[in-house]
């Protein structure tokens, strides 16, 4: 049965299969599910061949690998895994994942959708929501939310791609980032050490287990949707495994807002780099009473910076904001890696570098010179039509500028008097952005919690 098309859509042009695989509207039309349909009229930018479509998701759905835990059950936690090589190598690849591809598998991911990943859902929400009238083109808008991988290719031969795209058919036996068939022991902080007997022991005895017949031993098969949980967790988590295994709902790491400020201000402002020189101000509303950012008045540099987050790669990510806060699991993940190249476990150094320090798709322009993210040679471009006035929320929402005195009244009526309301005027260049992008993926007040590390901040009244 052929889904009936709305009202609004007059006909479906079919491509050719092949081609589809590289258009990045493909991506965002397989995390729909199969009873929805494209509705958008940006979202129409290729007609789209829907019973292709939905062989893909059901290819997607039927794969799956195997994972052997062992769960505590008096302390209720996951001590380890044993893996495959396809487990871990999926695992790894969550580093290739550009941040939009992350955020989108978190906003439509039912099972973790009350756990929010730092900022970086609901700037994505508020991109796939802000009309398209305010991009140079639809596909601008497109390449968003439904970002290209570097890593696509690669990413293609593993058994489960979290892009969403179908897995090309490797030979039996082929491993892709890996030298060889390797098994692997994972902690439930998703450090992953090869399986040899003196590493077991000495691992064994670090996590307190005496006698491994005393824990509960279960085989889980992982399709798309446990990666997709294990991705999230991973993110806002130190305890991912046991999150997904034993259903805990929320993160152990402290996400508190002081917490987050005192690790970006006393430990990671040191560690950034300051090469480029480009820098302009922002208009930030503060409620003074608690020292909190309302909102930003920005112009369209800044929203372009915020717009080129979700073309990142998560690998990428990490190593431009890498410091000695609490560590997530995927920050094992990354440390894991690097230490698996070094004991020539990778493939190659190339290998090594894709995922640790992936690039961006080919086709994104240089859209920003506040953040170290693009190929000397790549060419300027803007995500934006032109230029105007946006408000960005302290969660990073980006909306359109609505009417000032609109603004304010939402402020009054959440009990906010104007007299407690602060214009401060802050400089952003290469170190502020940097700030910012680690907070997106920390905290729900990302503006709030780099506050106090904004250089020269002045307060206009």
């Amino acid at each position: 049965m052929v889904t009936p098309m709305p009202g609004d859509v007059k006909e479906l042009r079919p491509l050719p299969r092949g081609f589809l695989h590289n258009i990045s509207l493909l991506a965002y039309a397989l995390f729909k599910s199969k009873d929805k349909f494209i509705t958008k009229p940006w979202q129409k930018v290729y007609g789209l061949e829907i019973l292709f479509l939905i062989d893909q998701i059901d290819t997607m759905g039927s794969k799956s690998v195997q994972l052997k835990v062992f769960v505590d059950k008096k302390k209720k936690k996951v001590m380890f895994a044993e893996a495959e090589d396809d487990f871990v190598e999926i695992l790894f690849s969550f580093l290739t994942l550009p941040l939009g591809t992350i955020a989108r598998i978190s906003s439509k991911h039912e099972a973790t959708k009350d756990t929010k990943v730092g900022s970086l859902d609901s700037l994505y929400e508020s991109i796939e929501n802000l009309d398209v009238k305010h991009f140079t083109n639809e596909h601008c808008k497109v390449a968003l939310v439904s970002p290209n991988s570097s890593s696509l290719c690669l990413c293609q031969k593993l058994k489960i791609d979290l892009n969403n795209t179908k897995p090309v058919d490797a030979s039996v036996g082929d491993v892709v980032f890996l030298k060889k068939r390797t098994s692997f022991i994972v902690t439930d902080d998703l450090n992953v050490i090869p399986v040899m007997l003196d590493t077991s022991i000495t691992l064994l005895k670090s996590l307190g287990v005496e006698y491994i017949d005393l824990l509960e031993e279960r085989t889980m098969d992982f399709g798309l949707q446990e990666f997709s949980s294990l991705l999230k967790w991973s993110l806002v988590t130190n305890t991912p495994l046991t999150n997904l295994v034993l259903g805990e709902t929320r993160p152990n790491v402290c996400t508190c807002s002081p917490c987050i400020k005192n690790s970006l201000t006393s430990k990671y402002l040191p560690i950034l780099s300051s090469s480029s020189t480009q820098r302009q101000t922002v208009k930030l509303l503060i409620q003074k009473s608690k020292k909190k950012v309302l909102c930003a008045q920005v112009e369209n540099f800044f929203v372009e910076m915020l717009f080129s987050f979700l073309t990142i790669p998560l690998g990428n990510a990490k190593r431009l904001t890498k410091d000695n806060s609490p560590l997530t699991g995927i920050d094992n993940v990354y440390n894991s890696i690097s230490s698996l190249g070094d004991r020539d476990y990778l493939k190659s150094e190339e290998i090594k570098s894709t995922l640790l320090c992936p690039k961006l798709a080919s086709n994104y322009l240089r859209v920003t010179d506040l953040l170290p993210i693009y190929e000397k040679d790549k060419n300027p471009g803007s995500f934006l039509k032109e230029q105007a006035t946006y408000i960005v929320s302290d969660n990073l929402e980006i909306a359109a500028s609505p009417a000032s005195m609109s603004t304010i009244s939402k402020f009054n009526a959440l009990g906010i008097p104007n007299g407690d309301i602060e214009v401060m005027e802050v400089i952003i260049g290469e170190q502020e952005a940097l700030l910012i992008l680690k907070a997106s993926l920390n905290s729900t007040s990302a503006l709030t919690d780099c506050l106090s590390s904004f250089k020269n901040a002045k307060s206009l009244f």
